[in-house]
């Protein structure tokens, strides 16, 4: 067996978690794309937040020939994190399309990266239609059970310059796809008497500002007062938002509670604010 070279490379992103690089994703060749990287002689390895394809040195003349056949390697891709839809935009599914990128259509961001989207993260416009062409033979009846979460396709052409090039810069074997994170209000229900108190949040960073949005009876007919976000605040996976609960008094503010929790992924709703449905995320202080 020869030595081996990087073919190309996949790396997902994502804003929601601290170093960017997506976790928990399962990318599953199609039985055409399974059948292509056995009959060219690659390998494909997975890594913490994509792939990478490996071809051997003098097996390049023979991958060239199945590139003059328009070779097209196509993945199916979804997370093994059940939350994934809830922090991720644009939303990763809907019942008539799917997020499909492909290295057909490549952009370059600020430092040089290429992307399989247009624009610093994925859009909307990376979505389209079930039916379209460019999705046949990628969907076995089970996909339309449990959708993957997105489809990445990278074609290999035979021509000078193409991935199948002996010389080609090694950054131009790399792409990249960059998801945005979803984005919630925070509400605060304070409960029994400490809601009875003249309260307020404030914020350690001074970025957020929260607002009284009236009065609650939740079951059991236990009241309390709610206190929402002026604005939405990003989903991290470690959240590092610095929230306290005071008091209002005449003779000073007082801290109730030095470090407030954070939201959940698990206590999150739509709500009409402002005119238009957004996600809230609930938090109970008893």
């Amino acid at each position: 067996m020869g030595t081996y070279q990087p073919l190309f490379s996949i790396t997902i992103e994502h804003a929601y978690f601290a170093n960017n690089n997506c976790k928990s994703l399962d990318f599953r060749p199609t039985a055409a794309c399974r059948a292509s990287l056995h009959n060219a002689g690659l390998i494909l390895k997975s890594s913490e937040c994509g792939i990478a394809v490996f071809c051997e040195n003098d097996q390049l003349d023979i991958l060239r020939l199945h590139a003059e056949d328009d070779l097209a390697l196509t993945f199916k891709v979804s997370s093994k994190d059940p939350n994934f839809t809830l922090y991720t935009t644009p939303a990763a599914r809907r019942d008539d399309a799917v997020l499909f990128f492909s290295n057909q259509e490549v952009a370059r961001d600020e430092s040089g990266a290429q992307m399989l989207h247009k624009g610093q993260y994925a859009s909307d416009q990376a979505f389209i239609p079930l039916d379209s062409k460019q999705l046949d033979d990628v969907f076995e009846c089970k996909d339309y059970v449990a959708r993957p979460d997105f489809i990445v396709q990278i074609r290999i052409s035979a021509q000078e310059g193409g991935l199948c090039s002996e010389n080609i810069d090694k950054d131009a074997r790399k792409f990249y796809i960059r998801f945005a994170v979803n984005q919630t209000f925070w509400k605060y229900f304070i409960l029994g008497e400490l809601s009875e108190r003249n309260l307020y949040i404030a914020d350690l960073d001074d970025e957020i500002q929260f607002a009284n949005v009236g009065e609650t009876t939740l079951p059991g007919s236990r009241k309390g007062i709610m206190l929402q976000s002026s604005v939405p605040i990003e989903m991290q996976e470690m959240q590092t938002k610095r929230f306290q609960l005071r008091e209002q008094g005449s003779m000073g503010d007082k801290v109730l509670i030095k470090r407030m929790p954070n939201a959940s992924l698990d206590f999150m709703n739509g709500e009409m604010i402002g005119g238009q449905m957004e996600n809230v995320s609930e938090i109970y202080i008893n």
